[in-house]
């Protein structure tokens, strides 16, 4: 008779994962929130939407790993976080766009009360709409990576192995930039001794999951899960340490209010500007 499975066999191949997949849903949703607030108010603010962009990249590696590996438990912990960054990012590209079209509204409505030969603020959007924004060209060489990486494994013969090996190291590597991210506003929390860049939630549900990928990469000897998450559970650590060192501290300031001492004293544009909030932009003139 074959023995039957031990307790703590159940618990690293079976329970750990599937808390894992849990924790890597709500891991990657945390920043909806945050998010939502941001269009709500038509600024990103201090928010951080640059772990967005290796988010993207990371569930794209993990899902091509998991379709190499044949492991159920890394697809269903990477396809909805696919879904979710791809919203995250599409959002933080259309508020990079409003904010900087507010800005050249602004700029421009002022310059035409000085000069009538002043370009028009259709002009103005028109640059808004040929110029690419900071993260949506962010965005593209992430993809564009991950398009290098697949294609090449897929078009040139290698085994299942090297096939293994190579989205191995380069979704390690994404992953590593993943979990590091949050702490690429280290030099400013520090200088500032204030973490409002860093993203509670997403520190807490980063480092959770971490621990749990931790005891399932142990329980399946795949290095490539157990490298990047032990060193995620580290990074996460080191977040809690400044988040505890320096307490939050963020000042909200209202956009429209922003939007109008902008203006001016005709504030006509920008103030029509933020009433559209995205929806009725290209309909909206100066006054």
């Amino acid at each position: 008779m074959s023995e039957s499975p031990s307790l703590g066999f159940i618990l690293a191949d079976y329970v750990a994962p599937t808390i894992g997949c849990i924790l890597s849903t709500l891991t990657f949703s945390a920043p909806i929130k945050s998010l939502l607030m941001a269009i709500k108010s038509g600024s990103l603010g201090s928010l951080n939407c640059t772990p967005w962009v290796f988010m993207t990249g990371n569930t794209i590696g993990w899902l091509a790993y998991s379709f190499i590996t044949l492991d159920l438990f890394v697809f269903f912990a990477n396809a909805p976080g696919l879904l979710i960054s791809i919203w995250l990012n599409t959002g933080a590209m259309k508020l990079q766009y409003y904010e900087e079209l507010v800005k050249r509204s602004a700029a421009e409505n002022r310059s035409r009360d000085g000069d009538d030969d002043a370009i028009s603020v259709q002009t103005a959007k028109i640059d808004c709409c040929q110029q690419l924004t900071s993260h949506e060209l962010k965005v593209l060489q992430i993809v564009l990576v991950w398009i290098i990486i697949l294609s090449t494994t897929s078009l040139i013969p290698v085994s299942n192995e090297e096939m293994k090996f190579i989205v191995g190291v380069a979704v390690n590597i994404n992953l590593i930039f993943f979990y590091a991210a949050p702490l690429s506003t280290i030099a400013s929390v520090i200088r500032t001794k204030n973490s409002a860049s860093i993203h509670f939630w997403t520190m807490a549900m980063n480092t959770s999951n971490a621990f749990f990928w931790c005891v399932y990469s142990l329980a399946i000897q795949d290095y490539y899960i157990l490298i990047p998450n032990g060193l995620g559970f580290l990074f996460g650590l080191v977040q809690v340490a400044l988040y505890q060192c320096f307490p939050r501290s963020e000042e909200v300031i209202d956009a429209s209010d922003s939007v109008t001492e902008l203006s001016g004293d005709d504030g006509n544009c920008t103030e029509q500007l933020t009433r559209s909030n995205y929806g009725n932009i290209a309909e909206s003139e100066i006054i």
